[in-house]
């Protein structure tokens, strides 16, 4: 596993950085990779993102494995447990949320390496933001899609999501129609980014990508 090339340590607040930083110290985190907007933000220096989401090819977290996460965390740490479910575990660490995921797809990309943790590549993370965007659409989705998009394109995610998401036959449809939803993203807060970002913009390249790929991706009955 390769090391993650120029990491952006700006993008993340300094105790979120000390508690990442700290995290393979404490306990193993097989077979549990980094995802999600922090990911992209130690990749991409695009925001600034303040929660550490890992996922993992596990069906359900048994209670055994849940309780040694919890003590391995807490030799090290001051925790909290707001979530502690066979679908996932979230801590408080030192004030850090930190939250372990059942997710059982396959990953496209290599993993990368940071301070002995595992972090997902852009296409997965991509396929992942489109995902939740199909879900329910928060801003700091469309916006991290947005700067994925400049490097993978929607084109090419949505060919990939075939291999990620062979068992979902409607994914490319969910996705297209939920690109141009905007009522709950439209009712947050702005980020806080890095890169300069005007929502609007955002707003208008996902409307006039998705009138582009529904034209070449969805057959008329």
């Amino acid at each position: 596993m390769e090391a993650l090339a120029q990491p952006h340590w700006e993008a993340l607040p300094p105790k979120v950085a000390e508690v990442l930083q700290n995290l393979a110290r404490a306990t193993s985190l097989e077979p549990f990779y980094l995802a999600g907007g922090t990911a992209l933000a130690l990749r991409l220096g695009h925001r600034i993102s303040v929660d550490l989401d890992f996922f993992g090819p596990v069906e359900t977290f048994d209670d055994v494995w849940r309780h040694r996460m919890i003590q391995d965390f807490g030799a090290h740490f001051s925790i909290e447990v707001p979530q502690n479910s066979p679908l996932g575990l979230v801590l408080g660490i030192e004030g850090v949320d930190v939250g372990f995921y059942t997710y059982g797809y396959e990953m496209l990309d290599p993993l990368n390496r940071l301070v002995d943790v595992p972090i997902a590549g852009i296409a997965d993370i991509g396929l992942m933001k489109l995902d939740a965007i199909a879900d329910r659409g928060r801003r700091k989705d469309f916006v991290d899609l947005y700067f994925i998009a400049q490097r993978v394109t929607l084109e090419q995610l949505l060919s990939l999501s075939k291999e990620k998401y062979p068992y979902d036959r409607y994914f490319v449809i969910r996705s297209l129609e939920a690109l141009v939803e905007f009522d709950v993203a439209d009712a947050e807060s702005d980020l806080r980014m890095l890169v300069p970002t005007d929502w609007e913009e955002v707003k208008r390249f996902f409307v006039e990508e998705t009138v582009r790929l529904g034209k070449k991706w969805i057959k008329p009955k």
